[in-house]
């Protein structure tokens, strides 16, 4: 899995207002967490009935152009958005040792220089 690139390039939005077709320029805000998708967290404000505090779930995705933004997903398959400040995070997945270089498995020997 390679991880998406969390760039602030802009980009442009057309939509349609009275008929006409405008154009706005946005730009991603910057990443302000080191958590990927894949890592375990834990809720830490209620979200609703189905989300109570202290729940662990996992990252399913985190948007590029909101990458502020986390998709949690439960065992059941359950998902919701909460904001990364919302969770703290509690396992870190191998995906962190493969953005630093590190090989995940321990098997350097084995791979070709």
């Amino acid at each position: 899995m390679i991880p998406p690139i969390f760039d602030r390039t802009p980009y442009n939005v057309e939509y349609y207002k009275d008929g006409e077709k405008q154009t706005i320029r946005r730009v991603p805000p910057a990443k302000l967490h080191d958590m990927v998708a894949g890592d375990e967290v834990t809720i830490n404000r209620k979200k609703g009935d189905d989300w109570d505090a202290g729940d662990n779930v996992e990252i399913k995705a985190i948007n590029p152009k909101q990458p502020n933004t986390l998709t949690l997903q439960k065992e059941n398959e359950d998902y919701t958005f909460l904001t990364y400040d919302d969770v703290d995070l509690k396992t870190k997945s191998m995906q962190h040792l493969i953005n630093e270089g590190k090989d995940p498995y321990g098997s350097q020997y084995l791979l070709w220089p």
